[in-house]
């Protein structure tokens, strides 16, 4: 059986040009860029290329950045103070918490002191639910990683049948932190049939191995590299690989005295394909494109300040 790779540097790599352009005409009419502020920790090995990563990407575009990365023992109160701050200041229009947190810190607490006007990535509690009950139509910007799902889906010609059995698998940590347990549920919602069955599995969990191999679409999110075993998937299945892994780092083809990451997902490319239907990897897959979303919706948080700054003051007299 022929795999295909879907990888998202091409849709990516558009909807950047998309916006570096938006940008570009924005600021013909405009004194202030668009601006995203990320708050981090370097709680992972991973976050000194992450973070590092997303602000030169964001800059690529024509945002202007703002960083807060905080020690990771940092309180609740002063995160909140970060945020306070952020959220007070009219010319930031985006606010990012990288992930993961800090153990000590509850992730939903944090995040839903951000003005949910700024949260662009759709994790705020009340963007979620806008999000899983989309009736409301109060949703402001569409939720990064289902969104980014669709683009890739649509461009590599990839359909998902009414009633394909999903499988999530998740590390116990995941399954136990609300935040990125909601995340999931709600980007399921978005994803995922209505009439196909869902499980959401513990990694950990005795009969993983069964579940597996019932599974048309097989979502990963594991903090162990390369764990799901070949045998267990289902011939034809589509396998979505989620979560990034800094595995080592080696010296750089082009400047041996620069070290560079080795990342992998929960997924052992090789050793799935001829199996699988299809399969987005770690690294070069979903993850990619999350973040071309996440500039788009950056976007558009400014044109709706800028729509407010310019709105006539209503007169009830």
């Amino acid at each position: 059986m022929e795999t295909k790779i879907i990888k998202g540097e091409m849709i990516r790599d558009q909807i950047f040009g998309e916006v570096k352009a938006e940008i570009a005409g924005l600021m013909s009419h405009n004194d202030i860029a668009p601006c995203i502020a990320f708050i981090g920790f370097n709680c992972v090995p991973l976050s000194k290329y992450n973070i590092p990563m997303h602000i030169q990407m964001a800059r690529g575009v024509g945002l202007r950045v703002v960083t807060e990365i905080l020690p990771d023992e940092a309180t609740e109160d002063e995160i909140f103070a970060v945020i306070d701050g952020l959220n007070a200041n009219q010319d930031v229009h985006a606010i990012v918490l990288l992930q993961p947190l800090p153990e000590h810190l509850n992730p939903v607490r944090i995040v839903n002191r951000i003005d949910p006007v700024k949260e662009v990535e759709g994790f705020h509690p009340q963007n979620m639910i806008n999000t899983m009950i989309p009736d409301l139509k109060a949703g402001r910007y569409p939720m990064c990683l289902p969104t980014a799902l669709y683009e890739m889906f649509r461009e590599a010609e990839f359909r998902i049948p009414d009633d394909s059995e999903w499988v999530f698998v998740l590390d116990d940590g995941f399954m136990t932190n609300a935040l990125t347990r909601m995340i999931v549920r709600s980007a399921a919602s978005l994803v995922v049939p209505r009439d196909s069955p869902v499980m959401f599995i513990n990694k950990n969990s005795a009969h993983l191995a069964d579940h597996i191999r019932r599974a048309d679409f097989l979502v990963v999110v594991t903090k162990f590299p390369e764990y799901i075993q070949a045998e267990w998937i289902k011939p034809g299945a589509c396998i979505i690989d989620i979560y990034s892994n800094l595995v080592k780092e080696v010296p750089s083809k082009a400047d041996p005295s620069k070290l560079v990451p080795v990342i992998r997902g929960g997924i052992n490319v090789a050793s799935v394909t001829g199996i699988a239907a299809a399969l987005l990897p770690i690294p070069g897959g979903l993850m990619t494109v999350v973040m071309a979303i996440l500039f788009r919706n950056t976007v558009q948080a400014y044109k709706n300040r800028q729509n407010q700054l310019t709105r006539p003051v209503q007169s009830f007299a």
